[in-house]
């Protein structure tokens, strides 16, 4: 009998059985990434890059070649390899990002707009607002990055994804509180320092909403992952100036869906960098953890 497979999904859930000609389906349909925590048969989890059967799979230089059977197009933004630009251009990687986000705007924006509110209220608890605040913020923004990065991977956000970041609770509350201290206490030394380490931590989010890894752990991999970028994404940031201004033209309801534009945007600059950053002809060295993507 031919080896059946079991994939961990981005909720938590376990799938399959499933033959290997499926997990390559998956896999060329971009619901399995690297990064996913997969096991053959009775086998322990481990990431789907690094079992010898789907190795390849996940090699930038040869993603496409093994072949897949009945395998339908790849959408056109399904990841690096899918289609998405090859240099870093502020105003490609927005215009790319508003593709994606036009088709969704509803969700997304609905998603931003609950999230506002819930801040507003966490601030007006006594004392311990700000606490609350951060700590609620921080897990709904691991949720919305999740939808946000399946999004740019080909598959449609839902409102109750913005909930499911709270598996990763402790790690992006943290992170936040370290991120928010140590910033502030750069933009006191005169702004700059302030501004690099924003710049620094800005992938942190999206490194924890898709690995299992420890906060200071994920604010480090963006800083390595940012060097040699930091400029480019700095240039990103302040392009978002004009459009979140476009977007209070609308109403003001018209900024969270400007914010999320941004968001996008910047998902694919995170998308992009790491593609550009892996060695050809390698794996993709993606951090043990929950994966990113859930198979239908």
């Amino acid at each position: 009998m031919p080896e059946q497979y079991f994939i961990i999904g981005a909720d938590g859930k376990e799938y399959g059985p499933i033959p290997l000609d499926t997990l390559i389906l998956w896999i060329h349909e971009r619901r399995i990434i690297g990064a996913s925590r997969v096991r053959a048969g009775n086998g322990s989890y481990t990431e789907a890059a690094s079992l010898p059967e789907l190795a390849a799979f996940f090699a930038p230089a040869t993603f496409a070649q093994p072949v897949v059977p009945s395998a339908p197009s790849v959408p056109s933004y399904a990841g690096v390899q899918g289609g998405m630009q090859a240099d870093f251009k502020v105003w490609n990687l927005i215009g790319q990002a508003w593709d994606l986000v036009k088709s969704h705007w509803l969700v997304l924006g609905g998603m931003l707009l609950i999230q506002s509110l819930i801040s507003s209220l966490a601030h007006k608890v006594p004392h311990i607002g700000w606490v609350l605040w951060l700590a609620v913020e921080a897990a709904i923004m691991i949720g919305i990055w999740r939808a946000v990065l399946g999004m740019i991977e080909g598959r449609a956000p839902t409102a109750a994804m913005m909930f499911e970041g709270f598996d990763r609770f402790g790690d992006a509350f943290l992170a936040g509180i370290v991120r928010l201290f140590l910033i502030v206490l750069g933009l006191i030394c005169l702004i700059v320092p302030g501004i690099i380490l924003a710049l620094m931590w800005v992938f942190t989010y999206p490194i924890i909403s898709e690995t299992r890894i420890g906060f200071w752990e994920a604010m480090g991999r963006s800083s390595a992952l940012t060097e040699g970028y930091r400029w480019k994404l700095f240039l990103l940031a302040l392009a978002g100036i004009p459009v979140c201004a476009l977007g209070l033209i609308f109403f003001f309801v018209g900024v969270f869906i400007s914010i999320a534009v941004m968001m996008t945007a910047f998902g694919l600059a995170y998308r992009l960098i790491k593609a550009q950053k892996q060695p050809a002809g390698q794996a993709p060295a993606q951090p043990t953890g929950q994966a990113a993507t859930q198979p239908a």
